[in-house]
């Protein structure tokens, strides 16, 4: 009787480890979800191997200070009174990875500077005192540098738009300026996947009325 069970329990055994090498050797695939945005199943395994550097659109915002030359003379605008007043610059970009290293942006910047209030002129009903300019516009990008792991990047940027100026009156009534602007920048994608983070200096001169000035400003980028 007990020959009888081991025979039985033996023949079990052996069936089970027959079945478990035949579903190895027809590849049967797991459970796995249908690969998202950003993934790509490999082989019979069904593993998902995930980018982890994102390409496509991107959200990008900057903040740093700005520092306008004080020029005087017809045709430009007084910024800086004295040379010691550095602004505040905020910027927002809307972009599209073209190519690895070619982009092209939509932006929208910020430039708020500190200005002398003037007694006197006021008493006159004169406006004196801070200045302000919003430039809408359109950039192209490229990365010159690029590491091996396609995580760090070097580029520069070109870019152009037209500034408003806020109040109109302490720009020479202009309504606005012609925006241009060159910067020179590195950038790093996280280990944090959408995320990376850069620095930029920024040369910007705006054109009738007349305006030149320097910014260094941090960034942080979403790739969707």
């Amino acid at each position: 009787m007990a020959s009888a069970h081991g025979r039985s329990l033996g023949f079990w055994c052996a069936a089970m480890l027959c079945a478990a090498g035949v579903a190895r050797a027809q590849g049967l695939s797991s459970n796995a979800e249908e690969p998202r945005a950003g993934e790509e199943i490999k082989g019979d395994t069904r593993v998902a191997e995930i980018d982890e550097i994102e390409r496509g659109f991107y959200l990008s915002v900057d903040y740093g200070p700005n520092y306008y030359l004080n020029l005087p003379g017809a045709g430009f605008v007084e910024m800086n009174p004295n040379w010691v007043h550095p602004g505040t610059r905020m910027g927002v970009r809307v972009g599209y990875d073209v190519l690895n290293n070619v982009q092209l942006e939509g932006f929208v910047l910020a430039n708020f500077n500190e200005g002398e209030i003037d007694a006197e002129q006021a008493q006159q009903g004169q406006l004196t005192g801070d200045l302000a300019h919003f430039a809408p516009g359109a950039a192209v990008r490229f990365d010159f540098i690029t590491s091996e792991d396609q995580r760090f990047f070097s580029f520069v940027r070109a870019g152009v738009g037209y500034a408003l100026w806020f109040p109109s009156e302490l720009a020479g009534g202009s309504v606005g300026s012609v925006h241009t602007d060159a910067s020179l920048g590195i950038e790093y994608y996280t280990k944090l996947r959408h995320l990376s983070a850069g620095l930029e200096v920024d040369f910007q001169a705006l054109l009738a009325p007349m305006a030149f000035g320097f910014q260094i400003y941090p960034t942080l980028k979403y790739t969707f």
